[in-house]
């Protein structure tokens, strides 16, 4: 493990690793629940350990790029209760194909997001899972939304639908890092401290030419219809699950003896995609890689990422993956740079961007939910 923690004004030279792709396949979506639980009475189910579903609605929703939207819906989960002090809520946001459920395997007693200890909360980002997305029924009449667009409905959901004013982190894996950081800049003293695991600030060409092949294995599928189809083209999608699968892995896992086996190869191969095909509607999963392919959160800034990264105030837990090839690893050292207080880790690992993704007891899953635990116990105990 690869640690340092630095504060603005010192220069690292490290290879740092940066993902804001995805961080797992959603796994499909329950029906939305009528109503929003109570945050500080989330009942029985959470208690226990079990998901509480809720549904926020924003009456009138407008986007960045002026278009609006009545009853906007923010689907999330929560787990645990919040504390007297009304301090201990956490708020995790998923990678660009995941959900509000992404977090679900570090959850649970004695793990990073413990709910003994934390009121966590699960949320939907625009675009997919039990929030308002394309396949509800516009198509591709649904806005193009942006990260930023996220935040802001996020928001609405914790200040508004839970009526909390303060949490103790925010942030998530890989476009979860994109989301998280977001909200550092625009609510820079809201939060105790940001979580990002396999993250950066922006995209770039590199990884923008990845969504572009994707986009073009889904579109070209005659069944798309300009994405006025009636069938989702589950074909195309399958095939870009293809394309996307060699930039997810290190070559030392895809030439790993796991993978010696031509049927094993396979298999692996396209589970990617036929985890999209099954999840996803074709508009659905391309408005949120859009939004993914096109974040820098320095645009408002005129592109000027130390004035960006520099209104946050919150200290930052960032964890790299040592292969991390979906996004130039150069591009997390640009954030690092920038942010002014960073408690870095890189796991050493052939997983490459899916190495927060990886199952219970596996050293990554060990050292990040270590990591995770840990930064969290310095927030509340601070």
């Amino acid at each position: 493990m690869n640690d340092v923690t630095r504060r603005a004004g010192i220069g690292l030279a490290l290879t740092l690793a940066a993902a804001p792709a995805l961080s797992q396949t959603a796994a499909p979506t329950p029906a939305p629940s009528p109503s929003a639980p109570p945050a500080g009475n989330p009942g029985p189910a959470a208690a226990a350990g079990a998901p509480t579903e809720g549904v926020h609605v924003i009456p009138r929703f407008t986007f960045e790029n002026g278009r609006s939207m009545e009853g906007m819906r923010v689907g999330y989960a929560t787990w645990g209760r919040l504390n007297a002090r009304r301090d201990n809520a956490i708020l995790l946001v998923p990678g660009t194909s995941g959900g509000r459920l992404f977090a679900a395997g570090y959850i649970g007693p004695g793990k990073a997001f413990d709910p003994e200890r934390h009121f966590i909360i699960g949320a939907d980002p625009i675009g997919g899972g039990n929030s308002s997305k394309p396949a509800d029924g516009m198509g591709v009449d649904f806005p193009r939304y942006t990260i930023r667009d996220m935040i802001r409905a996020q928001h609405h959901l914790v200040t508004e639908g839970l009526g909390l004013e303060r949490l103790l982190a925010v942030g998530g894996s890989s476009m979860g890092s994109f989301q998280g950081l977001e909200w550092g800049i625009a609510h820079p003293t809201m939060m105790r401290g940001l979580l990002l695991w396999v993250p950066a600030a922006r995209s770039d060409r590199r990884f923008q030419t990845v969504v572009d092949t994707v986009e073009a294995m889904i579109t070209l599928d005659p069944g798309y219809q300009g994405g006025r189809y009636t069938t989702n083209p589950v074909e195309g999608i399958r095939r870009a699950g293809i394309v996307y699968f060699p930039w997810l892995y290190s070559d030392a896992f895809l030439t790993s003896t796991a993978l010696r086996d031509d049927a094993v190869f396979d298999r692996a191969k396209f589970a990617f995609g036929e985890g999209w095909a099954r999840s996803w509607d074709a508009n659905s999963i391309l408005w949120r890689y859009h939004a993914s392919r096109n974040h820098d959160v320095s645009a408002p800034f005129g592109g000027d990422m130390a004035a960006a990264l520099g209104r946050v105030r919150a200290p930052a837990l960032v964890i790299a993956s040592s292969t991390d090839r979906t996004i130039a690893q150069d591009l997390t050292a640009e954030m690092v740079q920038h942010l002014p207080l960073v408690s870095y880790h890189r796991i050493e690992t052939d997983k490459g961007h899916l190495a927060a993704s990886q199952p219970e007891g596996s050293p990554e899953w060990n050292a990040v939910n270590g990591r995770t635990r840990d930064f969290l116990g310095r927030l509340m105990a601070g």
